[in-house]
């Protein structure tokens, strides 16, 4: 019996260590490999669930800004087609600061910025007294109030119309063969914004369109 019980007490004790042996080993295995890839490939998907957040908020905010940029454009457009240059100037600067890489608005800007150029050289020569010639076709709309075979008399009524504040252009033009000088006071892009603008003018009494 008593060898019997040490065979049985060493069987127990090997049993033992190698029970603490596998425990260790799977220890080690848990904690030193399985535990670090599990929470590797976790952080991978953490990861990934926030990339694809941050890209789905870019793209809705990318979205939000062409939105805005378009609905900016369009508004720029109307006011460019307008005319009123001071509110096409604004938009197409607010719609470059939603798209800035977009080349359009600094393009129509640059022919905004020499349109309100223009008019402040010609709000400069109206102040000075100054009557602009036109001597040569331009394919605008003018608002004439007065044409007259004799240049002097035409330029003559035309400064007094400038030192008075006037906006004027003595357009140099032939009727029926014969050269006439028109005094407008007002030209557009179009024949209908001409005449849209006559009842303005009326105050000259009989004016009219004339496309030169």
């Amino acid at each position: 019996m008593s060898e019997y019980s040490n065979n049985s007490s060493k069987t127990t004790g090997i049993i033992v260590i190698i029970v603490v042996v596998l425990a260790g080993l799977t220890a080690a295995w848990y904690f030193g490999m399985y535990k670090p890839e599990q929470e590797a490939k976790e952080q991978a998907r953490l990861e990934q669930i926030a990339q694809a957040e941050a890209e789905k908020k870019r793209q809705e905010e990318a979205a939000k800004r062409k939105a805005r940029y378009d609905q900016l454009i369009t508004d720029a457009d109307d006011a460019f087609d307008s005319e009123d240059w001071q509110t096409a100037q604004s938009l197409y600067t607010n719609a470059s600061t939603f798209l800035p890489n977009e080349q359009y608005p600094k393009d129509q800007l640059a022919l905004v910025n020499a349109k309100l150029e223009e008019i402040a050289a010609r709000e400069a020569r109206i102040a000075a007294g100054v009557v602009e010639t036109v001597s040569s076709p331009t394919e605008r709309f003018y608002v004439i109030v007065s044409s007259s075979i004799d240049d002097d008399l035409a330029m003559d009524y035309a400064k007094k119309l400038a030192q008075e504040g006037t906006s004027v252009k003595l357009v140099q033009h032939n009727y029926n063969e014969l050269p006439f000088h028109g005094i407008s006071v007002g030209d557009y892009e179009t024949w209908a914004q001409a005449e849209a603008a006559l009842s303005s003018f009326s105050n000259f009494g009989n004016v009219w369109v004339l496309k030169y």
